[in-house]
């Protein structure tokens, strides 16, 4: 395994990607090969950085500033962070990491993985699907579209009720995920990543236009679900947090059905999430016909927070 694969490799696997297999194959490179040990470690520490700076908001005035070392220079340059948070969240890559005589994953508490039943109907057994915006937990709800042999059929664009002068652009569906009863989990088990996945599929006849647009978004709030109608869309910007995946398409090719994953961090303070799912033909005014989606899932994943201790050899 090269080292453009093994990065490529290191991506899914922090995407969560990775099949049992191929996290073996990972182990054993990274086992025999000092230099894929570190490009792993470097890895790891860049994506987790990032996740404590959007996740606290801490990089904030002068003290959470990037500061350049020009005492180092060539290949040993570098960016020395200068801020607490990024000290007190360095975790999970021992010092065994830089030493082959011990095995790095076995040290580290493990992520976990589950899926939340608090999204109702995500298979869409239950033909009923409402009018409007939602107004309460557990309910889909929006434009217009009808269930068919188990699936999701988006039938027609609608505008915003609160926005009566914005255009119908797409057919969008939500549903409204109370998360108050995981927050104690959440207080507990260090940093949670939400994931929202559908299965998005266009049967037209093969290159017909216009192409469509899938989407997949969620959105995490603060306060009462119920009335979250009263100012959807114009409330998108009190949003804490948020995570979006689309795909465009021109009918029926051989990938078949399209996976689309959005991901949000969960802040402990959350108490709902805003799910939509939507079709948005990319040639306005159009008829949808044959656009359908099924199988969405909500699940939780968290990462345990744990110090983390660097070493140079």
């Amino acid at each position: 395994m090269n080292d453009i694969d093994f990065t490529e490799t290191i991506i899914r696997y922090q995407d969560g990607a990775l099949s049992a297999d191929e996290t073996m194959a990972m182990e054993k490179a990274m086992h025999a090969d000092p230099t894929k040990r570190q490009l792993f470690a470097q890895s790891q520490l860049r994506s987790m950085a990032l996740h404590e700076r959007f996740r606290q908001e801490a990089f904030k005035g002068d003290t959470d500033t990037p500061v350049y070392d020009s005492a180092q220079t060539g290949k040993n340059a570098r960016f020395v962070w200068i801020t607490r948070p990024i000290a007190s969240m360095a975790a999970g890559l021992l010092i065994g990491l830089f030493s082959a005589s011990i095995v790095w994953a076995v040290s580290s508490p493990k992520a976990t993985t589950e899926r939340l039943f608090s999204l109702i109907n995500g298979g869409f057994d239950d033909e009923h699907i409402a009018s409007g915006f939602p107004t309460q937990t557990g309910l889909w709800s929006g434009d217009e579209a009808v269930v068919n042999d188990g699936r999701l059929r988006f039938i027609a664009t609608g505008g915003d009720s609160n926005d009566p002068k914005a255009r119908a652009i797409s057919c969008d569906v939500f549903q409204l995920v109370d998360l108050r009863p995981l927050r104690e989990m959440l207080s507990l088990n260090g940093d949670s990543v939400l994931e929202l996945s559908a299965e998005f599929l266009d049967v037209r006849p093969h290159n017909t236009k216009p192409s469509v647009t899938f989407f997949c978004q969620l959105y995490l709030f603060r306060g009462d679900p119920n009335a979250l109608h009263q100012s959807w869309p114009q409330s998108l910007t009190d949003s804490l947090s948020s995570g979006s995946a689309q795909v465009t398409t021109l009918g029926a090719d051989a990938k078949g059905t399209r996976t689309l994953t959005a991901k949000a961090l969960i802040p402990v303070e959350a108490d709902f999430a805003v799910i939509q799912i939507a079709a948005r033909p990319n040639l306005r005014p159009t008829k949808l016909d044959a656009l359908f989606v099924d199988d969405v899932k909500l699940t939780l994943k968290t990462q345990p927070s744990l110090p983390i201790r660097i070493v140079q050899r």
